[in-house]
């Protein structure tokens, strides 16, 4: 029998030197890993994860933090602007609604070398209260790429892009999209731009956020799963990207599974969600459809 065929769709913090053939490598061992585990015969399958990062603008933060080489010639972060700002600030607010209200727009320190605004300094340090300290920091990550792909729309354009040919590539009918992934996916199935996929995987999705759903819809229009999609939503309760809690309340036809991935940051990490056996029993599903 064939291997059955399955793109991933990566999240952020990939690094410069992430390729295609190094993430897809990654994945596919984490996936072979937990198939072991499967009765009585693993079933075979080949996992392709086409690395976007070299879309996405150059951003200083990115490079210093990681401790790439490319951060030597950068002194300071890629300036925030006043609607990054907005955006920031709206998807920080679900963790800590009444910071946003009470904040005044001198709130907050700089931070070192960071050229974070004084209000997103404020609103880091009230999430921080609530969540941990330091989890707010690797938020930020998220968000701003996540704003870079809801608001730069040749950057979306170039991402879709790259999956879809991927996707056509392959010939793959199943999708397992992790975190920032999981917006690219579901773009891309809503815009009918990957018609052969009929199962989607998400992975410790920020999609339960408000700004990121305003991102990809109408304000005040709900998800909705894409015709002839199945569509499973794998969160942990631990997980503060996904909001500790699933997708289903937001659109008809979404399962969720609750999966445990230990705890925050780990909780988020895309192998701890790849070696549960609820991916394992998805992939046998669909290998034996």
């Amino acid at each position: 029998m064939d291997a059955l065929q399955i793109v991933g769709v990566h999240g952020i913090r990939q690094g410069a030197g992430a390729t295609t053939a190094g993430l897809s490598f990654s994945w596919q061992t984490t996936v072979n890993r937990v198939l072991v585990t499967v009765p009585p015969e693993a079933p075979r399958v080949a996992v392709t994860v086409p690395s976007y990062q070299a879309v996405f603008p150059r951003t200083p933060t990115r490079f210093i933090r990681l401790g790439a080489p490319e951060a030597d010639s950068f002194s300071q972060d890629r300036p925030i602007g006043e609607e990054e700002e907005a955006f920031i600030l709206e998807a920080l607010a679900a963790y800590a609604p009444s910071a946003l209200e009470d904040m005044s727009p001198e709130a907050g320190m700089t931070l070192g070398e960071s050229s974070l605004t004084p209000r997103i300094v404020s609103m880091a340090q009230a999430v921080d209260q609530k969540t941990g300290k330091g989890v707010t920091n690797r938020f930020l990550w998220l968000v701003r790429e996540a704003y870079t792909y809801l608001r730069h729309e040749p950057t979306a354009d170039a991402v879709r892009s790259e999956v879809a040919r991927v996707l056509a590539h392959t010939g793959a009918r199943m999708v397992i999209a992790h975190s920032l992934g999981s917006v690219v996916a579901y773009d891309l199935l809503n815009r009918g731009e990957a018609p052969g996929v009929t199962t989607l995987v998400t992975c410790g999705s920020p999609l339960s956020w408000l700004v990121g759903r305003k991102g990809l819809h109408p304000e005040g229009e709900p998800l909705t799963v894409p015709a002839g999609v199945e569509w499973t939503n794998l969160y942990a309760l631990k997980d503060f990207v996904t909001g500790c809690a699933g997708l289903s309340g937001l659109a008809t036809g979404i399962a969720d599974i609750e999966v445990n991935t230990g705890g925050f940051p780990s909780s988020h990490d895309v192998h701890r969600y790849l070696g549960t056996s609820a991916v394992a029993s998805l992939i046998v599903k669909n290998s034996a459809a």
